[in-house]
């Protein structure tokens, strides 16, 4: 596979899609001029590492290196990946965003807290779903929280078991398919048929 610019491109502009954004709302995110993601997008500049990775960052998105022979699972897996995290919504992006944020500091400051690992595996299973009004109201709730009461463990612990609950409430939810199809019986007692 050759790797001119022109493929990074193209990825980056079809990831920003998928996600519903647009180059002001990436620049946002990512801290890369919107003029220079235009100019990546169309192919007209020399991209470097360090916007590559703050970009990829910002669509969520890895930057790594991979064995020849491995490429095809993963392009496979990206495929499925790209498929379920399309519908999600910027307001949902720049939610997990900021709790990822939190999360990065709280790594900082507390490296070696046990809590942290329930926290961040609470974090990464919530990463990939799309979250409705009352779910982002929650996690921005969960946010302050954790910001508020930096290095408290009991605040890291209750967290997680928030968010694992919050993940959990949405993954098991009835879509919408199956709440508005709901059984019906088979036959009714109308009061009318009895006269």
């Amino acid at each position: 596979m050759s790797y001119d610019l022109e493929y990074f491109a193209k990825r980056l502009r079809e990831a920003r899609d998928a996600k519903h954004l647009s180059q002001r709302e990436l620049s946002k995110l990512a801290g890369v001029p919107q003029s220079h993601i235009s100019r990546i997008e169309s192919n007209q500049v020399d991209l470097r590492l360090s916007s590559l990775i703050a970009i990829a960052n910002a669509l969520d998105l890895e930057v790594a290196l991979v064995p020849r022979q491995a490429m095809p699972a993963v392009q496979s897996m990206a495929r499925q990946s790209a498929a379920t995290t399309a519908s999600r919504s910027p307001a949902s992006l720049e939610e997990i965003r900021h709790l990822g944020d939190t999360l990065r500091e709280l790594q900082v400051k507390l490296p070696a807290r046990p809590e942290l690992d329930s926290l961040r595996k609470a974090y990464a299973a919530l990463k990939s779903l799309n979250l409705d009004h009352t779910a982002l109201a929650r996690i921005r709730q969960i946010n302050q929280t954790l910001q508020a009461n930096t290095g408290h463990w009991k605040s890291i612990t209750d967290a997680a078991k928030s968010i694992t609950a919050l993940r959990n409430q949405i993954a098991h939810a009835p879509t919408r398919q199956e709440a508005t199809s709901a059984a019906k019986p088979a036959y009714s007692l109308d009061d009318e048929d009895d006269q």
